[in-house]
Parts: structure tokens; sequence; C-alpha cells
């Protein structure tokens, strides 16, 4: 039910990677990988732990790893991009096992690399790592040596990655496999999850209301399995936190994304004092939809009764327009998505949902993936995944090991994207009912990027804990506990009915990605505070966000930020992003007055 023929939206070439799932570079490509890493094995293992230890030697290294990384990852990126797109696609689903498991296979051999990373004496490692050979990888070995307090041996570390392929990540695919095949029944057509999500935006309440029992009513035929598996999970972390030594189900994230707890935990703490602002807003949007009281198929109703649906082509034009304003050098990285077919935006069955960018390897592109169904937030989607693009793009200056940016950073230029695009929105409606139904869209769109994240952050961490301290659960007590930390959102502004209670089941970050989703409110709180100083200091502020983005992952994010004059450990920094967000709230009734 895509308010766009499906024929016209772009699916990607993935061409420059692979010509198909039968191209024998891929197959050769596979089938050296573990002798490959096999060989450096050799050549490394027992050199690097020494106290004699040289620059020069480590410098060597690393080099090479680098070298066997690149081939590694791009086989299985083309295999999830692929997968992606048609789960129910067997050979698909058996090239991305054979990827696995080949990398897998690989990996055994390559453990030992960073494990004698973090045990370099002291004193060696303190004279070395200031060596011209070891600059650009300084930040990755100190970040190893960090890690280092949570390996296990060698041998229980290859068992682990032997193993990982019939648990944690086979529980993760089925996930994906199970939420994608699913169809949801309204007014007699079968729609996808894309397609049914996108009526929630539809002008019409029945018609939301219908849209919420069909989500409702399919997701709890799968609720066997996806309980099963969330359990899974949950308990295998749990032992895995209790092998390495981690103290709680979240230290694990907080270590990758190199943030300290405290900070996360004031990030969380201000959110949930500001959420006063999310009941505000949504007594306005009751007032403005002239309901009695608003449920959970109401959230994201327009505020206007006409349901807007633009094109594909349109949004393009919208979103290289926006990102030429701020820079034409933002706009030039950006179009290769288009001209390229870099993007693959068509829903169908099979295809999972959600939105990503995938950046691979410096030198290869990243490709962009989307639901495209023709609601104004697909056009803000596009940027937010074209924002991660760019990133990846202004990153691939760094070696493989600095390329990626830890999460909390990786959402800066994707929510950064977004603001361009509804700064040019706003500035072409000339109505106060044209721009008070924008606003109460960008509104919502802040509120899910960072109360919502907020609460699924605190509904994983109590989730975590519950598994833990009572054993496995159903699917109740972990709605309850849904249910608790959502409604907290609202307050009394908003009721999420029962049915909502099954929404969780469909969320893919709490399966995949314990943890992830406070990334995206630290992410939307400091672009709040980027996009003020752009709209303060101009060009000016261009090249300092350039530079940002072209660091990638080569610092950890206090550092790089500190650079703008932004310091996270502050409250009062994560509060001001707070106040700009009721500044936008307190705007939207100056505007539905002025109606």
């Amino acid at each position: 039910m895509s308010t766009e023929n499906t024929n016209s939206l772009p699916t990607w070439n993935l061409s420059d990677l692979y010509a198909g799932v039968d191209d024998p570079q891929l197959d050769a490509d596979l089938n050296g990988l573990a002798s490959q890493a096999a060989t450096f094995e050799k050549k490394y293992k027992g050199r690097i732990a020494c106290a004699d230890v040289t620059a020069d030697l480590l410098g060597a290294a690393l080099e090479e790893y680098e070298a066997l990384m690149r081939v590694q990852y791009k086989p299985g990126a083309f295999a999830n991009l692929l997968f992606s797109t048609d789960t129910t696609d067997a050979q698909r689903g058996a090239l991305l096992q054979r990827t696995h498991e080949v990398g897998s296979a690989a990996s055994t051999h390559l453990i030992f690399l960073d494990l004698e990373i973090g045990n370099i004496p002291e004193d060696t490692f303190d004279r070395i790592i200031g060596e011209p050979q070891l600059v650009p990888y300084r930040h990755y070995l100190e970040h190893q040596r960090a890690l280092a307090a949570y390996h296990l041996s060698e041998a229980e570390e290859k068992i682990l990655e032997e193993t990982a392929n019939t648990r944690g990540r086979a529980f993760g695919r089925l996930f994906t496999e199970v939420t994608a095949r699913q169809t949801f029944h309204v007014d007699g057509k079968e729609l996808t999850q894309s397609e049914v999500l996108a009526l929630f935006l539809d002008p019409d309440r029945e018609t939301r209301k219908a849209a919420a029992a069909a989500l409702t009513d399919t997701l709890k035929q799968a609720t066997h399995v996806l309980t099963f598996t969330f359990n899974t999970l949950l308990h295998e972390k749990q032992t895995m936190d209790r092998l390495r030594g981690f103290a709680s189900p979240e230290a694990e994230r907080h270590l990758d994304n190199e943030v300290d707890e405290a900070v996360v935990n004031t990030v969380v703490d201000v959110c949930l004092e500001n959420c006063t602002v999310v009941a505000d807003y949504y007594r306005l949007k009751q007032r403005l939809l002239g309901l009695e009281e608003l449920t959970h198929y109401d959230r994201y109703a327009p505020v206007t009764s006409e349901r807007t649906t633009l094109s594909f082509d349109e949004a393009k034009t919208i979103v290289l327009d926006a990102f030429g304003k701020f820079s034409p050098r933002l706009s030039e990285i950006a179009e290769p998505f288009f001209s390229q077919r870099w993007i693959d935006a068509a829903p169908h069955v099979g295809k999972r949902g959600g939105a990503f960018c995938a950046g691979i390897t410096p030198d290869l592109h990243p490709y962009v993936f989307m639901n495209y169904v023709g609601a104004p937030r697909d056009v803000m989607t596009l940027a937010h995944e074209l924002g991660h693009g760019v990133h990846d793009v202004f990153a691939s200056k760094q070696n493989l090991l600095n390329y990626h940016p830890v999460l909390p950073l990786a959402e800066t230029a994707s929510t950064f994207g977004e603001m361009l695009v509804f700064d040019k929105l706003q500035s072409t409606l000339s109505s106060p009912q044209e721009r008070l139904a924008l606003l109460c869209n960008k509104i919502e769109d802040t509120f899910a990027t960072v109360f919502r994240q907020i609460a699924m952050y605190r509904f994983e961490k109590d989730a975590h804990r519950l598994r833990r301290e009572k054993g496995e659960q159903t699917a109740e007590a972990y709605g309850e506990i849904w249910q608790r930390t959502m409604q907290e959102m609202f307050g009394d502004s908003l009721t999420l009915g029962d049915e909502h209670k099954w929404w969780w089941l469909y969320v893919p970050h709490v399966y995949r990605m314990p943890f992830y989703v406070y990334a995206y409110a630290f992410g939307e709180l400091l672009v709040l505070s980027l996009y003020a100083q752009y709209q303060r200091d101009g060009e000016s502020f261009v090249l300092r966000y350039f530079d940002l983005l072209s660091a990638g992952g080569s610092a950890a994010p206090a550092r790089l930020v500190a650079d703008m004059g932004i310091d996270i450990a502050s409250r009062d920094f994560w509060q001001g992003g707070c106040d700009l967000i009721r500044q936008r709230v307190e705007q939207a009734k100056a505007l539905a007055d002025e109606d």
C-alpha cells in the first residue's frame, strides 16, 4: 500500500562489491580468508606482547591486519545488503550464513592480536606509542588496551567466536527473518511492516486505529518465537557479561562507545526531568485534533486533515537543495547516492523494516537502505541516512581501524542532515497552518529520537535485570515494563492502550544491538547545540563541522566535540538541548494561537 509505485523507487546496484552471488571473485575472497589469516597468525603471534616489541613491528602488523579486515568486510557487507532486501531468498540466506562462518574461521586466527596488544608491558607501550609508525593507530591501540581487562584467554575467545553463529548471531537473524516476513491486513489489503506503520500518519482516526489493531494482531501471532528469541539473547548476554566481568548489562556498550557511565546517566536524568515538555506538547495536540483523549495510535496523527505525500524525486530535490545550501560540498557528496544507485528504497514483503546506512571500508562507498512510502517523515529518514553516508565519505581519510565513529557520534551527521532539511522546508512555507504542521512533525520526531529512545534504554535496563533476577519471562512481563517506561514519557497527556504493550516485539535494536538506543538521544541533543552554533557562526562553522566528520572514530567523543566547544560531562549542556526542544513547543503553541 505504498503511496508511490515501487517500480519507480530506486533499488541499489551492488556491482561495486560483486557482480552477484555467483561472482567468482566473491568465492575467491571467501575461500582465501582463513588461509590469509592463518599466515598472519604464524607471522606475528607471540611477537607483540613482548618487552622488546618495536614500533616498526607493531606498525607492520597493524597495516597487514587492516588489509585483512578490508578483504573480510567486503563479502560480509555484500551478503548483509542482499539479505536485507529479501530475507525469503534461500540463496541469500545461505550466503549470509557462509560469510558468518568463514568470518569466524578467519577471526580465530586473528584473536591473538588484540589480546597481545593488551598485554604489551606498560613501560614498553609508553616508550613506543609516540613513534611515527603508530601515530595513525594510537587511538585504536589505547582503546584495545582499555578493552583488555574484559578479555578471556585466547582459547576461550576462539571457542566463543567459533560458536557465535549458533548463538546470538543465529537468533538475531531469526528475529530479522520473522519480522521481515510478517504481513499486516488493513481493509482487505496486505501490507508490509513499513506500510502499516506509515498509516499511523493518516489523518483518519479509524484508519490509524485499524493499523494499530493489525500491527498488534500480527505481532501477537509471533509472540512465542520472538519472546523466546529475546529471552535467549538476554540470557546469552548475562552469561557473557559474567564471564568477561562487566558489572552491569549496559557496561559493555558504554565501553564500546567510549563514553563514561556518568555521562550516560546524566543524559538519562536530564531527559527524565524534562519529560514534562512531552506532556505539554501532547495537550496542545489534543486541542488541535479536537479529541477527548489521545491514545497510542494518535501520537503521530497529522494536525491538519490533508495527507501530504511526496514522490522520491521530490524528496531527492529537497534533500540535495538543503545540503547544498549548507555547503555545495555536502550536496556533491550526497548526489552519487542517487545517480549511482547506492540507495534501496522500495518496500516489499520479505524486505526488513527500518532504515540504515552501511559504511563498509574507507575505500568502498556506503549504501543507504530504507522503505520509502511517500510520507514527509520519509524525507527526513532519507536525509538522516544520507547524513550517515556523507559522514562515512568524510571519514574515508582515516584508516579502517579509525574509520567508524562510535555510536553516539555516528548519529551526529545523520541528525544534522535532518535539521538542514527541516530548516529548508520551514523557510518555504507561508501560512501559519503549514508551518505548524511541519513544526509538529519535527517536534514529534525529536521526541521519538530523544525521549522515546531514553524510554527504550530504560526498558532494556529493566528487562535485562528482570531476566537476570527472575529467569525467563513472558511477553506480558516484558510488555508491562515497556508500557511503564513508555507511559512515563507522556504523563497523563496520552494513554498507551493495551495494544501497545506488544509493540516491543518488533523493535530491532533491543534484539540485535543491546543499549544502542541512547546514542540517538545523545546525537539529537548534541546536534541541537551544533545547529545553534551554525546559525550563529555561519560559514566559519562549516569547516569545523567537516573536521569533526573527517575524524571518524580516531578519538573518543569527549575529545572530538571538545574542539567544538562542547563539554559532554556538563549537565548544563544537555539541559541546553532540552531547552531548545521546549522553545520549539512554545513556538508551536504560538502558531496554534495564530491560526
